[in-house]
């Protein structure tokens, strides 16, 4: 039996910071025949503009598999007082895009609408999984937010 080095004796004492409690899997036997921990893929967030719009993106780990959600703030619904022709035509805009593939556009209380994606992977999301999500998201939303912007 191999005493572990220095390196991993450290990694094994930061495992309590953000790993309680140390299940049977959290410590794996590397090929070398050395003690190593093995770290879940850390959740992660990244933030973009696109068409003048701030989007985020998020990704969580669950089990084997990953779940990324992308949203944008789109704006707010006009209250009727400020202009009922706008807020009239806006939500019959959004009535009308229901359904699709990639995207949702959601009214918020507060009235303030999000387009919002969600997708499931049965694997741990790899960056070229988010660059292709973000892309289908921005190719299905980028005429209904066209259509949308003048209404805003």
């Amino acid at each position: 039996m191999s005493v572990p080095d220095l390196k991993t004796i450290q990694s094994l004492a930061e495992v309590p910071d953000g790993a309680l409690p140390i299940t049977p899997g959290s410590i794996v036997m590397t090929p070398e025949g050395v003690l190593g921990i093995a770290k879940a893929p850390r959740p992660c967030k990244l933030h973009f503009m696109a068409d003048g719009l701030p989007f985020n993106v998020a990704v969580r780990h669950e089990g084997e598999g990953s779940v990324c959600q992308i949203w944008a703030d789109v704006g707010h619904v006009p209250y009727t007082a400020q202009a009922p022709e706008r807020r009239r035509t806006l939500l019959a805009l959004l009535r009308g895009i229901e359904g699709l593939k990639n995207v949702q556009f959601i009214v918020q209380e507060g009235q303030k609408i999000i387009l919002f994606s969600e997708t499931t992977f049965d694997h741990h999301a790899a960056p070229e999984d988010l660059f292709h999500r973000t892309v289908l998201v921005l190719q299905e939303a980028r005429p209904f937010l066209r259509l949308l912007g003048p209404y805003l």
